[in-house]
């Protein structure tokens, strides 16, 4: 049983640009024909959400969340709390009480494309490219070094990051996003990580063998014998939203080394 001063949360996008996205409307939710949304991959954090209430038996979360009755739940906060309106995207996070009561917060967050939010492909490291020529045609057969295709998401402003100095040991509050996050806190500030705007991430290992767990904000993925893959569940971190969604889109591997 978790302690019932920690809530339950997941983070999400609200941007205006979602809602003429078809593909995010199947995360909307709704019966019947799917409802245009501003709210990114909606049903996706509500199984996220309901995952760590069925862990942690916060049996009244649960109840709120399950069914698509939940769902239009954390749809109806939302709305009452966000201007959708709005022509301003936020970053917005959905917290969740053990006694089944969900708050809102929400702050703004920097523009990106639509390429970024649901990409075509998720294209290989520049150094993974290596541009061959057509004896046929004279057009490239593979994509050389800087070179996109339609849908790819944006490479520029990289991050830069940095392994932990210390390894963390896992538990459900590396499993299930909570509140209680001072092992990521931590880790930040190890590496001397002061601002949430800074373009920098650090990543936690497992004090057990030693496996990269996750970011502190994000889901790392690696580029493996020509595929990308992304931690395995069983080093401990979490598995996000966006990391779902591409692994089921066959756009990343679980790591099983």
């Amino acid at each position: 049983m978790a302690n019932p001063e920690v809530q339950l949360f997941s983070s999400l996008r609200y941007d205006p640009l979602l809602v003429n996205l078809s593909i995010n409307n199947e995360f909307s939710g709704g019966e019947g024909p799917k409802e245009s949304s501003p709210f990114y991959m909606l049903s996706l954090h509500r199984d996220r959400i309901l995952q760590a209430a069925e862990h942690f038996h916060y049996e009244k979360a649960v109840n709120v969340l399950r069914n698509p009755q939940g769902l239009a739940n954390i749809l109806r906060t939302l709305k009452e709390a966000i201007d959708t309106q709005s022509t301003r995207a936020l970053r917005v996070r959905i917290l969740m009480s053990h006694d089944g009561i969900i708050t809102v917060e929400s702050n703004s967050t920097p523009e990106v494309t639509k390429e970024n939010l649901y990409p075509s492909r998720l294209p290989p490291p520049k150094t993974a490219a290596h541009m061959k020529v057509s004896p046929l045609t004279g057009g490239p057969l593979t994509l050389g070094d800087g070179d996109s295709v339609a849908g790819d998401p944006s490479t520029s402003n990289p991050w830069d990051i940095i392994p932990d100095l210390k390894r963390t040991a896992p538990t459900p509050y590396t499993s299930f996003k909570t509140t209680s996050r001072d092992m990521y806190s931590s880790a930040r500030e190890r590496i001397g990580i002061k601002d949430m705007a800074e373009k920098r991430e650090v990543l936690l290992i497992s004090n057990e063998d030693g496996e990269i767990m996750e970011g502190s904000l994000t889901s790392p993925y690696f580029w493996r014998n020509g595929k990308w893959t992304t931690p395995a569940v069983s080093s401990g971190g979490q598995i996000g939203t966006t990391r779902r969604w591409a692994l089921e889109k066959g756009y990343v591997l679980r790591d099983r080394t």
